[in-house]
C-alpha cells in the first residue's frame, strides 16, 4: 500500500518548497503499548508448542496402626502451550514524497531503501504500531483463524488470546466462574464486588499476590469506589490515577485487607471479564524475538519493502489457578 499524502498535497500543495520543514514537525499520536505481555513470564523456545506436566500427591497422613496401610496416588497430567507465527509485510512507494511538503523525507539515491522516510518510518511508527496492534487485538481478544492465501489476515485472528483460553477452559469445566452476576455501575458497588471476587479465591491461592485484571474503565471505577469507601480511614492512601492507553507502566490499585491489587489493561476493551492468576502461573512463548524489533528492508526498482517475522502465544499452566468471573464467558 502506498503513502497516503493527499490530504497534504491539497493543503500545501503539489511540490516542494523548502521552508525549513523537517522531522520536528512531524506528530505522530501516541501508541498504545504492550502493557498485557508485560504481566506473563517468558518461556524462550524454537518449538512451536511448549510441552509440561503437572504433578500432584494425593493425601497421604492417616492414623496409626500396626499393619501396613498404603495410601496415596501420585498423578502426572500434560500441560501445552502454544504460540502462532506473526508477520508484518509493509510495501511503500516514496516517490510521491518528492513533490510534496514532505519533500525533504525523500532522497536522491537511487535505492529508495536508503531514503530518511523509510528510516522514520521504522523507528517512529513500525515497532510501535507492532505493539498496539497485539495489544488492543491479539493476546486478549485474539482467537486463531487459518489466513486465507494471498489475502492479509484479519485483526486478532493470529492467535488464541487470554479472553478464548479462559472461555474454552470454563465451557470444559476446567476453570468455574464465580458468580457474581453483572458489574455494578455504582464506584463503591462495584469495590464490594472486585472485594468479592477475590475473596472467591479458593484457600490454596488466597495468600499468593495477584494482579485483578480488569478493562481500565472498570480499574477506574474500582479506584472511584475504594476512595469513597475507605477514604475517610486514618491510614487510607489514596489510588493512585490510571494510565490507560500510551505509556508501559502497570499501575497497580491495592485491594483492601488482601495483598492483591486491580490492574487497568487496555488489551480489554469494554470486556466486562476480570480474571486473576499468579505471576508464576502466566507464561508467555517467543521464538525468534529479535525479529520483535528487528526489520528486513529491501528495495526493488521504486518500491521498497519492510517485513519480519516471529513467534507469540500466552497461556495458563495450571487452570486450577486461573479466578474469573462470569461476565463474557462465550467461545466465540
Amino acid at each position: 500500500m502506498s503513502i497516503q499524502i493527499a490530504d497534504i498535497l491539497t493543503e500545501y500543495g503539489n511540490y516542494y518548497r523548502d521552508g525549513g520543514q523537517n522531522l520536528a514537525r512531524l506528530i505522530s499520536r501516541p501508541y498504545i503499548s504492550s502493557q498485557t505481555e508485560a504481566l506473563f513470564g517468558l518461556l524462550p523456545t524454537d518449538d512451536t508448542s511448549y510441552q509440561m506436566a503437572q504433578t500432584q500427591l494425593s493425601r497421604i497422613l492417616q492414623p496409626f496402626q500396626k499393619g501396613w496401610t498404603p495410601l496415596g496416588t501420585t498423578t502426572a497430567t500434560p500441560i501445552l502451550l502454544t504460540q502462532t507465527p506473526f508477520k508484518v509485510d509493509l510495501e511503500e512507494t516514496p516517490d510521491q514524497l518528492e513533490a510534496s511538503w514532505l519533500g525533504f523525507l525523500a532522497d536522491n539515491n537511487l535505492d529508495r531503501a536508503q531514503w530518511p522516510f523509510v528510516r522514520y518510518l521504522v523507528e517512529q511508527h513500525v515497532f510501535n504500531q507492532m505493539d498496539e496492534d497485539y495489544e488492543l487485538n491479539e493476546i486478549y481478544f485474539g482467537k486463531f483463524v487459518a489466513p486465507t492465501g494471498g489475502t492479509p489476515g484479519a485483526a486478532g485472528t493470529g492467535m488464541d488470546g487470554i479472553r478464548i483460553i479462559i472461555n474454552r477452559a470454563i465451557a470444559a469445566g476446567k476453570i468455574t466462574p464465580l458468580v457474581l452476576g453483572a458489574i455494578p455501575t455504582d464506584s463503591v458497588q462495584f469495590c464490594d464486588y472486585v472485594e468479592a471476587f477475590v475473596e472467591g479465591f479458593s484457600v490454596r491461592y488466597q495468600g499468593i499476590a495477584m494482579e485483578v485484571c480488569m478493562n481500565t474503565t472498570l480499574a477506574r471505577r474500582y479506584a472511584k469506589g475504594r476512595q469513597k469507601k475507605y477514604g475517610s480511614d486514618n491510614n487510607f492512601t489514596g489510588a493512585k490515577p490510571i494510565i490507560a492507553g500510551n505509556g508501559s507502566e502497570l499501575v497497580r490499585i491495592p485491594i483492601e485487607f488482601t495483598n492483591h491489587s486491580v490492574v487497568g489493561l487496555p488489551s480489554m476493551g469494554s470486556s466486562a471479564k476480570i480474571w486473576a492468576t499468579p505471576a508464576a502461573n502466566r507464561k508467555r512463548l517467543t521464538k525468534k524475538t529479535a525479529n520483535t524489533r528487528t526489520v528486513r528492508i529491501e528495495s526493488a526498482k521504486r518500491q521498497v519493502a519492510i517485513f519480519t517475522d516471529f513467534y507469540k502465544g500466552v497461556g495458563f499452566p495450571l487452570l486450577e489457578a486461573v479466578f474469573t468471573n462470569d461476565q463474557d464467558v462465550s467461545t466465540t
